[in-house]
C-alpha cells in the first residue's frame, strides 16, 4: 500500500512538472516567444511538437516568434517593471492608502493587458498555420491535460497541482 501511494505521488509530480512544463515553454521559455501566454492557448512547444509541424509550418512559427519577440520583450518588462513598482509601494516605510496604489494597480493591469493581447495576437498567428486536424488534436491534448491536472489536484488534497 505505501510504495503504491508513494509511486503514486511520484506520477503525479512528474505529471505536474511535465503540464507545467508544456504549459509555459512556448509562451515563457525556450526564446520567451509567448504565443500562448499563461493559458497555454495552444498547450505550449511541446504540444506543437506532438503535431509533427511540416517543415513549412515549423519555419511559419519561428517567422511569427520573431516577429512577436521585440515586442513581447518589451511588454513583459513593462509589466514587471509595473509589478515591481507596486510592491515597492507597499513595501516602502510609512503608511501607504489605496489611493497611493490606484495609479499604480492601473499601470500594472494596463501592462499585464497588453502582454496578454499581444501573446493572443500571437497565439492567433500560429494556430493560422495548423491544419484543422492539428488543432483538433491540440484541443483533445489541452481536455487530457487539464483531466490529469484535477486528478492531481484530487489525489494532492487540493494542493501543489497549481
Amino acid at each position: 500500500m505505501a510504495k503504491s501511494m508513494t509511486k503514486t505521488f511520484l506520477a503525479a509530480g512528474t505529471l505536474a512538472l511535465a503540464v507545467a512544463g508544456s504549459a509555459s515553454a512556448l509562451g515563457h521559455g525556450k526564446g520567451g516567444g509567448g504565443a500562448c501566454g499563461h493559458g497555454g492557448l495552444l498547450g505550449g512547444g511541446r504540444v506543437l511538437h506532438a503535431l509533427d509541424l511540416s517543415a513549412d509550418q515549423k519555419q511559419g512559427v519561428r517567422d511569427i516568434m520573431s516577429q512577436h519577440r521585440p515586442t513581447l520583450a518589451k511588454l513583459r518588462a513593462n509589466e514587471r517593471t509595473a509589478r515591481q513598482a507596486l510592491a515597492d509601494k507597499l513595501a516602502s516605510a510609512g503608511s501607504v492608502t489605496q489611493q497611493d496604489l490606484d495609479a499604480l494597480l492601473q499601470q500594472e493591469s494596463q501592462a499585464r493587458t497588453a502582454l496578454m493581447r499581444e501573446r493572443f495576437a500571437t497565439a492567433l498567428e500560429v494556430r493560422k498555420v495548423l491544419t484543422p486536424e492539428q488543432i483538433q488534436k491540440a484541443a483533445t491534448i489541452r481536455t487530457g491535460m487539464k483531466q490529469l491536472h484535477e486528478q492531481m489536484h484530487q489525489l494532492l488534497g487540493g494542493q501543489g497541482a497549481d
